[in-house]
């Protein structure tokens, strides 16, 4: 099993010399502990000028459950911005999809001239089902075009407000996610900013008392279930000062296993040069949904290493649904598409067969394609996938000797 270690700033984050906490600019309960709700450290960014948040949702989150915040609905994020980026600003928001009303930046009440925020109200959100729920922004007019030039620093900063105006945000947990992450080996250092020193050093006591499992989960971003990119590894929290001498080994991640595809091959993946990516990527507007092929050394020396052709790609969806399934399109990095028909193997093996692939090495390397599925409204790939955790596709030979198989999320 490989180890992946992440060496952080008091427990993850460093501690900044900080006079007063100005954002969100208005006088509220801030600490992430009086609150259920959060967002995850790392956005996504599914399209052109959009950013996605995904809400978090955990009652351990709430020291004491009797709060007032810890009772309440999620209303409203707000975004610490560049006054700049005001003039001009157009965009639209969503919540799993579905239309808010306008994002607008605007100069708070109670804020300087130079303190600015933007805002994403009508978030209808309330309780457990929050849990994974996804806020996009999409920017569509103005100078700041970007979540990198909206933000008046590389830390971006949120505050999640209840309908009753009680932001939660963490004056010495974290303030902010960051871009600030570098890697060496199998190393990961991540630096964000706390309230002040003193609260920083509180935090990581607290940090501390929570546990390997429960510590190592929120550094690493998740709850539960491994993520993929895990997969094969352990997982541990150091800190980077030496005088505390904190170690803390978390979970390990082992690859998740299939019985598909039903048919003699090597499943085994890295056995060929084609590898399919472990993130699917979503259009919500379109309901589209791609996975992308990409090419790598094979590992090993086997019969399968010297295969030059990639043949077709088959996965592991339910046929009785069939029928919402409306279209199946291959994207390449030039702008060029193609599509393809619906091909399914015999009754109750549930294998969707995409065809007449024949990509080559150098074609998949030059042209980077993804493999995109397009379904009625209604339905996700999560749906029609045959397994409750992951979308399984197989990328076969010409001669259908090899099969790597991989695991998407």
């Amino acid at each position: 099993m490989r180890r992946i270690a992440v060496a952080v700033a008091l427990l993850a984050f460093v501690a900044a010399a900080s006079a007063q906490l100005d954002f969100p600019y208005a006088g509220c309960t801030r600490a992430l502990s009086k609150s259920k709700y959060s967002v995850k450290p790392v956005t996504t960014f599914p399209g052109a000028n959009q950013v996605c948040w995904t809400v978090q949702y955990s009652n351990a989150q709430c020291a004491n459950p009797s709060e007032n915040c810890c009772n309440t609905d999620l209303h409203k994020l707000q975004l610490d911005v560049k006054p700049s980026c005001a003039t001009g600003f157009r965009g639209t928001a969503t919540v799993n999809g579905k239309g808010t009303p306008a994002p607008t930046i605007y100069k708070p009440p109670n804020a300087d001239n130079n303190q600015f925020v933007l805002s994403i109200p009508g978030l209808d959100l309330n309780g457990p089902s929050a849990n994974g729920a996804t806020i996009c922004l999409t920017i569509t007019g103005g100078s700041c075009m970007s979540l990198a030039a909206l933000t008046p620093s590389p830390v971006w900063s949120v505050a999640l407000w209840d309908e009753a105006h009680n932001p939660y945000m963490s004056d010495g947990t974290i303030i902010a996610g960051t871009t600030s992450i570098t890697c060496n080996g199998n190393k990961i250092i991540a630096c964000a900013t706390t309230f002040s020193k003193q609260l920083g050093a509180k935090m990581a006591d607290e940090l501390e008392a929570l546990g390997a499992d429960a510590l190592v989960s929120s550094v690493f971003g998740f709850n539960g279930e491994c993520p993929l990119a895990l997969a094969g590894y352990s997982t541990g929290v150091t800190s980077n000062n030496e005088d505390c001498g904190i170690f803390m080994a978390g979970p390990a991640c082992a690859p998740p296993t299939t019985p598909f595809p039903f048919c003699p091959c090597n499943k085994d993946q890295g056995s060929t040069p084609f590898y399919m990516d472990n993130a699917v990527t979503v259009n919500t507007a379109a309901n589209e949904y791609c996975v992308s092929v990409f090419t790598a050394a094979a590992v090993g020396t086997g019969s399968c290493s010297k295969k030059t052709t990639l043949k077709k790609a088959e996965f592991f969806f339910n046929q009785n649904m069939r029928w919402r399934m409306t279209a199946i399109t291959l994207k390449y990095n030039n702008g060029a598409k193609a599509t393809r028909s619906q091909s399914w193997g015999k009754v109750g093996d549930n294998t969707l067969r995409v065809y007449d692939l024949n990509w080559s090495v150098a074609q998949v390397k030059a042209l980077q394609p993804k493999i995109c599925f397009t379904f009625k409204s209604g339905t996700t790939l999560a749906d029609f996938s045959m397994d409750s955790q992951y979308v399984w596709g197989t990328l076969f030979d010409p001669e259908q000797d090899c099969c790597p198989t991989f695991p998407a999320q």
